[in-house]
C-alpha cells in the first residue's frame, strides 16, 4: 500500500521544506521566520506546505525529531547487565559521538540562540527512554528525576563544549573521554 509519506512527490517536497527552513533559520533565526516566508522560499503553495506540518513549531519540532531518531536509531542495546562489557558500552558511545559530529552544523544551529531552545529537551525524551529501557533507573536508589539529570547533564554539557570549542577533539578522541566518565559513573551510582 503506497501512503502519501512513501510517494516520491510528497517525500521531495517535504525535503524542499525542511531544507528551506533550515536554510532561513540559519539566515535569519527561527522566531523572524514565517509559514509564509517557508512558503515563498521553496515555492509551494500554502496549502501544500500544511499536507506536511500544522505550523511553524510543527515543522522545527519534526525536523528535530527526525534528526534525533537519525541519530539514535539502531545504537547497540546496552543494558544495566551490559555496562561491563567496555566493547559494546564504547561500541554505542562511539557511534553516537560519530552521528552527532556527522550532524555537526545542524546540530550547531539548533544549539544556537538562532533555534527555538527546544532541542536539548526534545533529546531528554530520547535520553530517558534509554535509561529506563536499560534499567538504569531502577538499579538507582534516588529519585527518577535525579538520574535523569545526572546523566543528561553530563552527557549534554560535554558534546556542547566540543561544540563550543568547534569540535577540537576528534569523534574518536570525544568518544575515549566520553567512555572514561560515564561507565563508570553508571557503576558508581548503582553499587
Amino acid at each position: 500500500m503506497i501512503t502519501k509519506k512513501n510517494d516520491l512527490r510528497y517525500v521531495t517536497t517535504d525535503k524542499k521544506i525542511t531544507e528551506t527552513f533550515l536554510a532561513l533559520l540559519d539566515m535569519i533565526g527561527y522566531h523572524k521566520i514565517s509559514v509564509s516566508m517557508v512558503v515563498r522560499q521553496a515555492t509551494i503553495n500554502r496549502s501544500t506546505f500544511y499536507e506536511h506540518f500544522l505550523d511553524k513549531e510543527d515543522l522545527m519540532a519534526q525536523v528535530q525529531i527526525r534528526l534525533i531518531t537519525e541519530i539514535i536509531e539502531g545504537l547497540p542495546e546496552v543494558t544495566i547487565l551490559k555496562l561491563d562489557d567496555h566493547e559494546l558500552v564504547n561500541s554505542r558511545i562511539n557511534l553516537l559521538i560519530k552521528r552527532i559530529y556527522e550532524h555537526k552544523k545542524i546540530i550547531k544551529l539548533f544549539l544556537s540562540p538562532k533555534s527555538d531552545g527546544l532541542f536539548l529537551s526534545r533529546f531528554s525524551v530520547f535520553s530517558e527512554q534509554f535509561l529506563i529501557e536499560a534499567n538504569i533507573v531502577q538499579a538507582i536508589n534516588i529519585p527518577d528525576v535525579y538520574v535523569f539529570s545526572i546523566f543528561q547533564s553530563m552527557m549534554f554539557n560535554l558534546i556542547q563544549k566540543w561544540i563550543e570549542r568547534d569540535f577540537i577533539e576528534t569523534p574518536e578522541e570525544l568518544s575515549k573521554i566520553v567512555s572514561r566518565i560515564l561507565p563508570k559513573t553508571m557503576r558508581l551510582l548503582i553499587d
